[in-house]
């Protein structure tokens, strides 16, 4: 509405806001679980919301804070609660060493 308050951006901000990442410690749990939902697809939070815990603190969040979401797909949990932070920090995977054995054995 005012571009001339920020004459070098190209995009909405909310177009800028979408490529963020956000993290989820504390999650919020809302009276309202449509209104959750709703800022879940908002902020795109299957490849943009990084899962923290604030261990260990007393009042940390468990990874069944958002592994318990209804609305999120099997997918979009894992990617919540690692997959989006081992793509935006490029990380490579590290299995627990029964998990490594079964994906080398299912490998070769």
């Amino acid at each position: 509405m005012r571009s001339s308050d920020a004459p070098l951006l190209k995009r909405k901000p909310s177009d800028y806001m979408r490529e963020m990442f956000y993290t989820s410690q504390p999650m919020e749990m809302v009276d309202n679980a449509e209104a959750l939902e709703l800022t879940f697809k908002m902020i795109k939070a299957e490849s943009q919301l990084l899962y923290s815990s604030d261990y260990p603190h007393w009042d940390m969040d468990l990874p069944s804070t958002i592994y318990d979401l209804p609305f999120l797909n099997e997918a979009g949990k894992r990617d919540i609660l690692g997959g989006n932070a081992q793509k935006l920090f490029n990380l490579k995977p590290v299995y627990a060493p029964w998990k490594a054995e079964l994906r080398t054995r299912a490998a070769g």
